[in-house]
């Protein structure tokens, strides 16, 4: 490699490596609307087998750019709503928003999708408490396992919900 010859060509070295690795980073979070309908699967009613009830989620299309789904948990003939959800798809984002019974105010919390790996979403919000981040993982047509990750009392922890499809 010979060295540079002149301050101009330094700079335009140091600029186009500062490009290049701009544009990887920008990147990072830009999804289309394409990567919105790969999420179309949940669409449906799944149950989670536990042993304190069983956990159902309920997914269904509001239009072309949002989901919306809900949670509750079945113990006997008791039913016990978890949470709403929202999951749509705004400029190139895609969010998972939930309101979770009796926290947060009744607020959305926003979860915005960080990666797509194969049939695996990841959606991430740093600045909450717990989860920081959630995870649909699609393993079949009628097999999805979703999980919640971050940190409790500085330990890291993780809440697997496996689903099958009812619906």
């Amino acid at each position: 490699m010979k060295p540079y010859t002149s301050l101009d060509e330094c700079h335009r070295g140091v600029l186009v490596g500062l490009f290049v690795i701009l544009c990887a980073f920008s990147q990072e979070g830009s999804f289309s609307r394409k990567d919105f309908e790969k999420l179309e699967p949940i669409i449906g009613t799944w149950v989670s087998k536990r042993t304190r009830g069983d956990i159902y989620e309920t997914w269904n299309r509001k239009n072309a750019q949002e989901l919306t789904g809900m949670s509750y948990a079945l113990a006997g003939k008791d039913t016990t709503p978890l949470e709403t959800v929202r999951l749509y798809f705004q400029g190139k984002d895609i969010v998972y928003a939930p309101v979770a019974a009796g926290q947060n105010d009744d607020k959305e919390v926003l979860f915005r999708l960080q990666a797509i790996q194969g049939n695996r979403f990841v959606f991430e919000n740093a600045r909450h408490d717990f989860p920081k981040r959630i995870v649909y993982d699609f393993k079949s047509a009628d097999s999805l396992l979703a999980y919640i990750e971050g940190e409790v009392n500085g330990q890291p922890r993780r809440v697997n919900y496996p689903y099958k499809r009812i619906h």
